[in-house]
């Protein structure tokens, strides 16, 4: 008998967690600070900006990255997709998360910490079990890694509860280098990965490639501008992260970006990748000059562009099967693309424009949520039928798996 849809929907981890990441993508921004300026009230977090940070990068980039890693985790383990009762914790912890910040101060202060801390808890046990209990220790880091953010989460909730803004600030910048490095890692892998398997479905001449070394060193000047953020060594950390920025240029020249532009969902992870080096560029080469530009506002460089720009390009591949071997996008996701890309641009030029940064702020705040409202209309194809995976893959797009969805 064919499975319904409302059951359907928890047949792998891509539904219902990209699909949280898109619709909260959109919300937060909908609601501050685009609903706060025509009358809605302000979340009940104070200072307010203090959640907007926080719902980006524990909220949208956290469950967005839940979906990534859980969607990547059956071919690290060899199983059938995560589904079930496990996905639907998984989501319900993220929505209490959620809904708790909206209304912090309902709670005593003991309290919002471990809300918010469940997810990360929950995800990082799942991935750390299942990854050693196979020995794929290389890929329990991830865990690690979702423990960490769990951690952090924590340390922001408790430090932004005492007031000290400052320091809750100085938590997030140091989680961000962290998401950078993390798409350092799977980006200089994933993007030319997902290149040469267009190009090869295409019929297009392979791409060149560069040294690994290069891949490497990019990732450990990051790593280490992470360890000096940690340990108070600003200077040393900024440096790494100009470091970091012009060898991962070196990394992407190798990839014959241009030649992308004939499909949208390739140039997607393109567009995207090429805000990260920009970015560490930005946030490392400001801190030595005098501040003729805002450091907090280069970050919107690597929040909107790279990782937020990614998040899309990647997680949208679940919706560009086909008929045939290449994954294309369709119109909606094509224009969710480029419109990420535009608000990218309106945002980084929103310090420039005197005197009216506020109404170049609210423009980018405008065409974020329509780049998400366009996602998410085209998303709509990968929330329904039979599971098909790998769905990230660069290697066999559109492999159908619905046979052994009930594998366990």
């Amino acid at each position: 008998m064919a499975r319904i849809w409302p059951l359907y929907f928890w047949d792998a981890p891509y539904r219902p967690l990209f699909l949280a990441a898109a619709v909260w993508a959109f919300a937060c921004i909908a609601w501050w600070p685009l609903g706060v300026s025509l009358g809605l009230p302000e979340p009940r977090f104070a200072p307010v900006v203090l959640w907007h940070v926080h719902e980006l990068i524990f909220g949208f980039f956290g469950v967005a990255i839940a979906g990534y890693l859980l969607t990547a985790l059956p071919s690290w383990v060899g199983s059938p997709p995560e589904r079930g009762v496990f996905l639907k914790a998984l989501a319900l912890l993220w929505v209490l998360s959620r809904l708790s910040m909206a209304v912090a101060d309902w709670f005593p202060p003991v309290i919002l910490p471990i809300m918010n801390s469940l997810f990360f808890g929950l995800l990082a046990g799942w991935i750390l079990r299942r990854t050693l209990s196979v020995r794929a220790y290389s890929k329990a880091l991830f865990g690690g890694m979702s423990l960490a953010m769990g951690v952090a989460d924590v340390m922001f909730m408790l430090v932004a509860r005492e007031g000290d803004i400052a320091d809750s600030l100085d938590i997030a910048r140091a989680c961000l280098i962290g998401l950078a490095l993390l798409v350092a890692v799977v980006g200089t892998r994933l993007v030319p990965a997902l290149t040469e398997s267009w190009r090869q479905h295409s019929g297009s001449p392979p791409g060149r490639t560069r040294s690994s070394h290069l891949r490497v060193a990019a990732i450990s000047a990051l790593a280490l501008a992470l360890i000096a953020t940690l340990i108070g060594q600003e200077g040393l950390a900024h440096a790494a992260l100009v470091m970091s920025a012009g060898l991962l240029g070196l990394v992407m020249a190798g990839w014959q970006s241009l030649s992308t532009r004939a499909n949208p969902l390739v140039a997607g992870l393109h567009l995207a990748f090429f805000w990260l080096p920009i970015s560490l560029a930005l946030k490392g080469g400001l801190w030595f000059l005098a501040p003729s530009y805002p450091l907090a506002a280069a970050i919107h460089a690597l929040t909107i562009g790279a990782v937020s720009g990614l998040i899309m390009a990647i997680s949208g591949r679940a919706a560009c099967h086909g008929s045939g071997p290449q994954l294309r996008a369709n119109a909606w996701l094509s224009l969710a693309i480029a419109l990420i890309w535009i608000t990218t641009c309106v945002r980084l030029a929103s310090p420039l424009a005197a005197g009216r940064e506020t109404e170049v702020e609210t423009v980018a705040a405008a065409f974020w949520c329509a780049a998400w409202v366009s996602f998410l209309i085209g998303f709509q194809s990968a929330l329904t039928g039979p599971i098909r995976r790998p769905v990230l893959s660069g290697k066999k797009p559109g492999l159908d798996l619905s046979t052994v969805q009930d594998g366990r």
